[in-house]
């Protein structure tokens, strides 16, 4: 039986009676990032070459975004997509670690688009199961009546999690519990947690701020403490509640000891008891003071709250780009790396530069790879960069670069750490928007040494081809370069093969006048 769509589970005695309803789905897995991140204090958009400090990932604090959007399983929910417009997407995935799917129901599994979209960039993906007021106190009432029924419900759990493929739940408990039943509490989320770890090394289970684990009762605390240690000590964190203040931080940071890093700190980008909408990047800051991780709930408030959505990616990247300076840029690493810049929607829909379909669609299983930061923090007003709706190599639309902006007119496209063996092979497809465009394509590397090396290759004027690369230490193997420009539907191709050692950290362009970026590629001969 194929799965059209993907829906929660409401009860207790449907998560009991769970099975897979198909052999399999076409879920990604979860993709591998650098060990190294950069301070997005320390990205600057237009500098050439960019030498930021590498932070070990290991010890840096986290971001978690909580997807909550009108009670959830909206149009997101098909399996295949679906034909409509001006739907919610997510495209800052470079600053992410980890997203949760939320919903009120009793266990909200990920729909595949979003696990597919966050896979791809690394990004852990998170179901929530969450008990609310009488009815979940009866439903854990009835769950601790009988422990042999506390463990089925534990395997079906991992076991919808394994069938998904996705990595882990937010466990919420948003009501009182009996005394004599925090301690089943305890063990069922320790238990949790270890069985995820045995079928999903790099499953995560992260506690809500919630329920007493003293005495039982619904008391929110905004804090590590007494209250919530428990929890916290048998899970991989904890998302504290939003209505906190400069002192539950210290005190958090004091409770937590060596995990501070595990302490998710909330902020409600709705604003309800605490300071959120354009204004949330005041909560973030005072957060990284105390270098507390952070779960961002409701980003989608930059949708919702919208009448025209045409004018969605403005607000996004508004929000996002006061949230930077306090974010870390991750870093990607698999080869081979492929994308269209797509982002999971369009107004119609292009195969091989040709139209394949009038009809608007949208579907984040298509989201392709996204820019190291796929907006301009530089200048709001004139964006060095946006995404054009429509113009496609394949999908629904690619990266523009826009030109020249204050003297400046150097685009960096990717930070990255691709590993290069044995042979590289580069390909990038560029659309000129005006005739005779020249611009210039950049591959910065690192050579065994450690050293930098560039290589600058593209075209000037009336088409004419060139390549230059640094004459005092090469990553290159002498006469092994092979490059090469074609036309194909009024996109440029550039491809680039040579023998080399080495590692591409950037990839960059300049150009003063608007550029489409269609698709980018890089392998190494070695894995291909």
């Amino acid at each position: 039986m194929e799965i059209t769509e993907v829906l929660p589970i409401k009860s207790l005695e449907e998560a009991l009676s769970w099975k897979p309803l198909s052999e399999s789905l076409p879920v990604i897995h979860l993709k591998d990032r650098a060990n190294y991140s950069i301070n997005g204090s320390d990205y600057k958009c237009h500098e050439r070459f960019l030498t930021s400090k590498r932070l070990h990932n290991q010890g840096l604090p986290k971001t978690l975004i909580c997807h909550d959007m009108q009670g959830g399983y909206l149009n997101d929910r098909f399996v295949n997509g679906t034909k409509s417009s001006n739907e919610y997407t997510f495209y800052n995935w470079s600053v992410i670690d980890t997203f949760v799917y939320f919903s009120h129901n009793f266990i909200t599994i990920p729909p595949i688009g979003w696990i597919n979209a966050a896979h791809k960039h690394g990004v852990k993906v998170l179901g929530t199961l969450i008990t609310e007021w009488t009815v979940g106190n009866a439903l854990w009432l009835q769950v601790f009546s009988n422990l042999e029924k506390r463990d089925n419900l534990v395997d079906k759990l991992v076991e919808i999690c394994k069938y998904y493929k996705f990595d882990g739940y937010l466990f919420n408990v948003e009501n009182e519990l009996e005394m004599e039943n925090i301690e089943n509490m305890i063990e069922t989320v320790s238990l949790l947690r270890t069985k995820l770890k045995t079928a999903i090394t790099h499953s995560e289970v992260i506690w809500y701020d919630s329920v007493s684990m003293e005495t039982g009762k619904l008391i929110w605390q905004n804090q590590l403490n007494n209250h919530n240690k428990l929890a916290f000590q048998a899970c991989d964190g904890i998302f504290l509640n939003y209505n906190w203040k400069e002192e539950d931080l210290a005190k958090s940071v004091a409770n937590a000891g060596n995990r501070v890093i595990d302490v998710y700190v909330g902020i409600d980008v709705f604003g309800r008891n605490c300071i959120g909408g354009l204004d949330s990047y005041k909560s973030l800051e005072m957060i990284r003071k105390y270098d507390l991780s952070v779960a961002i709930f409701a980003p989608g408030w930059t949708y919702e709250t919208l009448s025209d959505k045409n004018k969605f990616n403005t607000m996004e990247d508004t929000f996002w780009r006061k949230l930077y300076p306090f974010l870390y840029i991750h870093i990607p690493c698999t080869l081979p790396f492929s994308t269209y810049f797509c982002r999971g929607y369009g107004s119609k829909k292009i195969k091989n530069f040709v139209l394949s379909s009038l009809d608007a669609w949208y579907d984040l299983s298509k989201l392709n790879y996204q820019p190291s930061v796929p907006l301009c923090l530089h200048d709001g007003n004139f964006p060095c960069n946006s995404y054009v709706d429509g113009e496609a190599v394949i999908g629904g639309g690619c990266l523009r670069l826009n030109g020249n902006n204050e003297n400046t007119s150097y685009h960096r496209i990717f930070v990255c750490h691709f590993e290069i063996k044995s042979t590289l092979y580069f390909e990038i497809t560029v659309k000129a928007l005006k005739p005779y465009d020249s611009h210039k394509i950049f591959l910065v590397a690192l050579d065994p040494y450690g050293m930098p090396y560039k290589m600058e290759f593209g075209i000037q004027g009336d088409n004419n081809m060139f390549f230059n690369n640094s004459d005092d230490y090469s990553c290159i193997i002498p006469d092994s370069k092979i490059y090469n420009l074609t036309l194909e539907n009024g996109w440029l191709l550039h491809k680039l093969k040579c023998e080399m050692v080495g590692i591409i950290i950037e990839v960059a362009i300049e150009t003063e006048e608007p550029l489409l970026i269609g698709h980018l590629f890089i392998n190494d001969g070695s894995s291909s």
